[in-house]
């Protein structure tokens, strides 16, 4: 099975399952995160664009950054990323979100899928795969 590329749109949800509030440990759609993750036998990858935004989210907290190495996290990104973040930006009638654009360049360019709850963001890219753990 391909590698799955975690957006902050699963990764968010599912560390506030572990070191939220106990309103965010409680909500529906955190638990639906991290029960995709914990149900998933695949291997699972984060991006350093992915990477920075949870640590954003989770301001001076040494648990997301210890949580964070379960995902190999940050996964570099290269000039092969690059080069497929801007044919994915121009391929498309609307400019995806700087953050989107490169977790979907890394999965495709790694022929892996992206992870997340963000359909919107990811329908009609062309050769991306998109797993929306909501619906999963």
């Amino acid at each position: 099975m391909k590698i799955h590329y975690l957006d902050s749109s699963i990764v968010i949800p599912l560390m506030a399952t572990v070191i939220g509030t106990r309103a965010q440990r409680r909500d529906p759609q955190n638990l639906k995160a991290a029960h995709f993750v914990l149900k998933t036998k695949v291997k699972m990858k984060i991006s350093v664009a992915t990477y920075a935004e949870t640590i954003r989210h989770f301001p001076n907290s040494d648990a997301a950054k210890v949580m964070l190495e379960y995902f190999d996290a940050p996964l570099p990104l290269n000039e092969r990323h690059a080069r497929r973040w801007a044919r994915l930006q121009y391929r498309s009638e609307r400019v995806m979100g700087d953050n989107d654009a490169w977790n979907a360049a890394l999965a495709v360019a790694e022929n892996g899928v992206v992870v997340g709850h963000d359909e919107e963001a990811f329908t009609d890219r062309p050769d991306v795969e998109y797993i929306d753990y909501m619906k999963a």
